[in-house]
């Protein structure tokens, strides 16, 4: 059992290249982390260091609070299982169980290879984020170049005309940039509008659920109280069928707080 282990570890390191691994580990300490990396399976078993990374590039929605340092497995896992449930879920890195349990148990290579995932669903968000400001620079660019190209034309007309023409081009030109750059403007809001609008949905789907699992509780909390209130009556009922010596010295006033109250219970309880 020991050798199919070591080779299915061994395996795992072959996966990835020195040169990988110590670039991933590099990548690690440019992060502003609360505690410096020593041992990485050790240090990342918790899950705390790990919400801190996701923290730094997604911090808008990883809480930090949730996540406190152990060394038990049990808060561990529980660090792992909120994680995954409310960050990963949304990014779109998304942990199984064994691997949860792998990292937790400080399984070498485990939060290697859950890292590069981290590591290349980064640097996809950000490649992403890259395009669509660099599309909108493009076409920034290109207005200006044929601004510049068509005002830069020799005229074969009166210097008049020319005149009256180049104080036209510059008066639309004026008006132009200014629309330009609102349209840039308008088209960056509203992917940044799609953005907070997908979050907010998100959250809210999280608080349903939540409230919607508060709900089935709290039913089922009324269902034991309407069990247990039943089962009282049951019993309320026995005793009144059964004792009719009670219920004539309740009918006759007996005082219920006298000393010989709890005696004559017991007297009338017994078979």
């Amino acid at each position: 059992r020991s050798c199919r282990s070591f080779r299915g570890w061994w395996a795992e390191v072959m996966e990835f290249s020195d040169d990988e691994i110590q670039n991933l580990y590099a990548w690690v300490d440019s992060v502003p982390l609360s505690r410096p990396k020593r041992n990485i399976s050790r240090d990342f078993s918790d899950g705390v260091l790990m919400a801190e990374l996701l923290n730094h590039f997604y911090p808008r929605i990883v809480e930090l609070h949730n996540y406190s340092a152990a060394n038990a497995l049990s808060q561990k896992t529980y660090n792992w299982q909120t994680l995954n449930k409310r960050v990963l879920k949304r990014v779109g890195v998304v942990l199984t169980q064994t691997e949860m349990t792998d990292i937790a148990n400080c399984v070498p290579m485990a939060v290697e290879k859950f890292l590069f995932k981290i590591y290349d669903k980064v640097n996809e968000d950000r490649n992403r984020l890259d395009n669509k400001s660099s599309s909108s620079s493009r076409k920034t660019q290109n207005q200006g170049l044929e601004s510049t190209f068509f005002g830069s034309q020799p005229s074969r007309r009166s210097p008049h005309l020319d005149s009256a023409r180049a104080n036209l081009r510059s008066q639309s030109s004026d008006m132009e940039v200014p629309v330009s750059r609102m349209g840039t403007t308008m088209s960056g809001r509203a992917d940044l509008q799609r953005e907070v609008d997908t979050e907010i949905l998100i959250e809210k789907e999280q608080t349903i659920q939540e409230l919607r699992e508060t709900v089935d509780i709290l039913e089922t909390k009324i269902k034991k109280l309407e069990q247990l209130v039943h089962l009282k009556d049951s019993k309320i009922q026995v005793k009144v069928d059964d004792g009719p010596l009670w219920s004539h010295l309740l009918d006759s006033g007996f005082d219920a707080q006298a000393p010989i109250f709890p005696i004559l219970t017991r007297m009338l309880d017994s078979p």
